[in-house]
Order: structure tokens, then sequence, then C-alpha cells
């Protein structure tokens, strides 16, 4: 319905004049949702993390992860404990369940922050956030995963750092599968 200004009256939406009293109608402006990606808010624009700094989260990260996979692993009887009464000695090892522990906590870990947060840990500390490369953020789960998977293969993870180094774009491997960029904040 088009509302007339003068006398009040609702008209039929396209009127170009009141059915009332012959006013000129105006139409109503239309109204435009806001973007709500992060390309609109400028996330395409910032400059892309280097290898360093990306390095230094992967340290912090790593650092994270050593201390949780040692913790966790400790009750399983792994090589941790090796010749103090743990491990292969005593004929108590189970150390793959504390492996497959600590792999589902990673997994939970990078796809929650890296997917659903943006950031890691290590990222934050970094000041570094992920983005799709549509712009996108946070990137969702499927790309947190894709990204985690080639992190975990040891020699994929070698090439996926490696090739920040030599990438236009600072992509590494997991960036160009996942279509993600890391970014400074």
């Amino acid at each position: 319905m088009v509302f007339c200004g003068k006398c009040g009256k609702d008209n039929p939406m396209g009127a170009k004049f009141c059915e009332n009293c012959g006013a000129t109608l105006e139409a109503a402006p239309v109204y435009q949702q806001p973007q709500t990606t992060y390309a609109s808010g400028n996330w395409l624009s910032h400059e892309h993390a280097g290898f360093l700094p990306r390095l230094i989260a992967w340290i912090i990260d790593a650092i994270i992860f050593g201390v949780i996979g040692w913790i966790v692993s400790i009750p399983f009887g792994t090589n941790y404990g090796y010749g103090y009464g743990m491990g292969y000695e005593s004929g108590f090892n189970l150390g793959g369940v504390g492996t497959i522990i600590t792999a589902l906590i990673s997994l939970a870990y990078f796809v929650y922050f890296d997917g659903m947060k943006g950031a890691t840990i290590g990222k934050k500390v970094m000041k570094l956030k992920v983005i799709g490369t549509n712009g996108a953020m946070p990137i969702g789960p499927g790309p947190g995963v894709i990204r985690w998977i080639i992190k975990i293969i040891p020699i994929l993870n070698l090439v996926a750092y490696i090739w920040i180094l030599f990438d236009a774009q600072k992509q590494g491997l997991h960036d160009k599968i996942a279509n993600t960029f890391v970014v400074k904040e």
C-alpha cells in the first residue's frame, strides 16, 4: 500500500495519484538489506599475514597442544613416562587412546577457533584472523576441518607453511584448498 501524505488514505501499490483526494503519491523508498559479510566490513582490504607471524602463532598453538597432549596421554601410559614405571616396561601402554583423544581435542580446537571464531589463541596473540577468500568471517566448520586435515599430515603441514613464503597472496597450501586467507587485524 502507498500512503497519501495529504489525506491519509492507503492506496494500492504502484498508484501515482491518491484515489481519495487526487494528490500525487511519492513512491516509498526501497529498503535495502545491509550487507552482513565481512567483505563489506573491509576484511579483504587487510594486509595478508606473512610467514613469520603465522609461524609464531603456530608455535603458540603447538605449545598449547604439547601440554594438552602430555596431560591427556599420561593416564594411558605413553612414552612420556618411559623408564619411570610407566610405558613399555610396566606392560601398560594404551598411548594410542591418548593420541586419539588429543587429535579429537585438536580437531575441536581448530574447527571452533579458526572456523567459528576466526582465530586460534596463537593467532589472537599475533593479531591475525582467518577469513574466506570472499571476505566471509567466520569461515565456518567445513573450511576449518579442511585446514586442520592439511595441518595434521606432517609433510603437507611443512609444504603448507613453506608455500606461504613463495605465494603472492601469502596463502599456505591449507589456505588455498580451504579458500581462506590469514590477515592482520
